[in-house]
C-alpha cells in the first residue's frame, strides 16, 4: 500500500502546474488606469503584482495599488479584460495600455539602470 500511495505522490508533485490567464492594471492620477496585455503564468499574484509596479516605477508613472484578475482560460480573460476597458471608457478614464510582459521583465531587470 505505501508504495502505491508514494508513487502517487511523486506523480502528483510531477505533475506540470496549470498557469493562470491573467492582466495587470492600476489606477493613476488624473483619471488614468494603466493596464498590461493579458498573460499566463505560474507566478504569484504578488509577484505578478509587485512586477508591474516596478515597471510602472520605473517608466515614472504615479499609480495605485496593482490588481492582476486571473482566469483558468485565455478567451475567459480577454473577456474580462475587454469589459473592464470598456467600463473605464464609458466612465471617462484614459486606458494606457502598456507593452509589459511579467517573462519579458524578469528577462531585462538585470539589463536596465
Amino acid at each position: 500500500m505505501r508504495p502505491l500511495i508514494l508513487a502517487l505522490c511523486l506523480s502528483i508533485l510531477a505533475a506540470p502546474a496549470l498557469a493562470d490567464w491573467r492582466y495587470c492594471l492600476a489606477r493613476g492620477p488624473h483619471r488614468t488606469v494603466y493596464v498590461s496585455a493579458p498573460f499566463s503564468s505560474l507566478e504569484t499574484l504578488d509577484r505578478l503584482g509587485t512586477a508591474f509596479a516596478q515597471e510602472l516605477d520605473r517608466e515614472r508613472h504615479a499609480h495605485d495599488p496593482v490588481q492582476c484578475p486571473r482566469a483558468e482560460e485565455a478567451a475567459s480573460l480577454r473577456a474580462m479584460r475587454h469589459s473592464a476597458l470598456r467600463f473605464n471608457r464609458e466612465e471617462g478614464e484614459t486606458i494606457v495600455e502598456l507593452d509589459w510582459l511579467p517573462e519579458r521583465d524578469a528577462r531585462t531587470a538585470g539589463t536596465r539602470p
